[in-house]
């Protein structure tokens, strides 16, 4: 099992392209831990702007009635990737992982399969 920093770190290095990364917790919009970054990534900014695109989703399927979670979201950029990806199980509710990508250098497909497989051994 990972902890944060272990998780943000492998997100950081084994995923092509990572601008940077957090764990952010949606129930308040504040960041558990962030990796990378810099001017012109505010990790705080974006896990609280990320924090309200999550609660919209969660709102618009409640309203439509679906039954069903979300894996993840994706916004993409003219030069970046943002991929949200929701924490499942073992009392992680209320928790996502946030990645920013340079979309000239990253793989989506495989950048969503290593955040998967990240998710799935995160311990918090």
């Amino acid at each position: 099992m990972a902890n944060t920093e272990t998780a943000l770190k492998e997100a950081s290095t084994s995923i092509e392209g990572v601008i940077g990364t957090a764990l952010v917790d949606y129930t308040s919009g504040m960041a558990l831990g962030t990796l990378g970054g810099g001017k012109d990534l505010d990790l705080a900014v974006a896990a609280a702007g990320n924090t309200d695109v999550v609660r919209a989703k969660l709102r618009t399927m409640e309203m439509l009635g679906l039954k069903d979670e979300i894996e993840d979201i994706l916004i993409s950029l003219g030069s970046q990737y943002h991929l949200i990806r929701l924490i499942k199980g073992r009392n992680n509710n209320g928790l996502f992982l946030y990645l920013a990508l340079d979309k000239s250098r990253a793989n989506l497909a495989m950048a969503r399969h290593q955040l998967k497989r990240i998710e799935a051994s995160l311990d918090v």
